[in-house]
């Protein structure tokens, strides 16, 4: 019974799955005057490393959905977020080491994100509740795909790791990687991780320091870049056919695994 109404749950908590940082938002104000800590305790050397560590884990997500999406075959990878679809199943690329890449890629972007507060609480609260959050989405999604692939996917599932992935079953995609597809999905997530960092980033040395930091001038710069890429692509898709190859299936989840899911967006999604 506990895992059918688990079940039910994650079926509502994946339309809503992309509103997960909205009910971050209260905590991350609330732990704004705990903030730069690193930098308090070790100097301002000690928190330009924590800096670079954040964004580089954040980046790792990142890069995580890129190749998700980039050798997703047609029928895997899209913008639903009203129900779970599925026309295959997708068990090679990051799908052959982790089953589900995406949730993990998203939850790195997250503890990116939220540990640039540098307040150590904030982020194990955010990682649990991340947990809890998806926990049911995760339950709902392979009930789903245990009833529509039967056998093949318990198979699969019963040998890949749900969520440490395991480099050692690797199995190349038959696709080849597409750029395209990555641009025209990723771009935005791009430029969501930039500016929520520096959003964050901003907040912290306002609060802290009564001051914009040089990272905080950094980060505007890269966020001004980020948001032009995104608009630039984002014309390009819509005015000419050069990322149409790239363009999301508007049939299927955008999980790119065989399951209507990141994401992002974002974010994810």
């Amino acid at each position: 019974m506990l895992i059918r109404e688990m079940e039910r749950n994650g079926h509502w908590l994946f339309r809503y799955r992309n509103h997960l940082p909205l009910i971050l938002a209260p905590l991350i104000v609330l732990a704004l005057g705990q903030s730069e800590g690193v930098e308090r305790t070790f100097g301002q050397s000690a928190g330009n490393v924590w800096d670079a560590v954040c964004f580089a884990i954040a980046l790792t997500g990142l890069a995580i959905r890129c190749l998700v999406v980039g050798y997703c075959p047609p029928g895997t990878s899209g913008r639903n977020s009203q129900e779970q679809r599925a026309l295959s199943l997708n068990t090679r690329g990051v799908y052959s080491v982790v089953r589900h890449p995406l949730y993990l890629a998203n939850l790195l972007i997250i503890i990116g994100a939220v540990s640039i507060v540098e307040v150590w609480w904030l982020t194990v609260v955010v990682a649990l509740g991340f947990w809890l959050y998806y926990e049911r989405i995760i339950i709902a999604e392979e009930a789903f795909l245990e009833e529509r692939f039967g056998d093949r996917y318990r198979e699969w599932a019963a040998a890949t790791p749900a969520f440490i992935p395991d480099p050692r079953r690797w199995r190349a995609p038959r696709r080849s990687f597409s750029w395209k597809k990555v641009l025209a999905n990723e771009s935005p997530t791009f430029a969501q991780i930039v500016v929520v960092f520096t959003l964050i980033a901003l907040a912290c040395d306002w609060v802290v320091w009564r001051r914009v930091e040089p990272r905080g001038v950094f980060l505007l710069a890269v966020s001004g870049f980020s948001l032009v890429l995104y608009f630039v692509l984002r014309t390009i898709r819509k005015r000419t056919r050069w990322l149409s190859s790239g363009r999301p299936d508007a049939t299927t989840g955008r999980q790119g695994r065989a399951l209507a899911e990141m994401k992002p967006v974002p974010l994810e999604e």
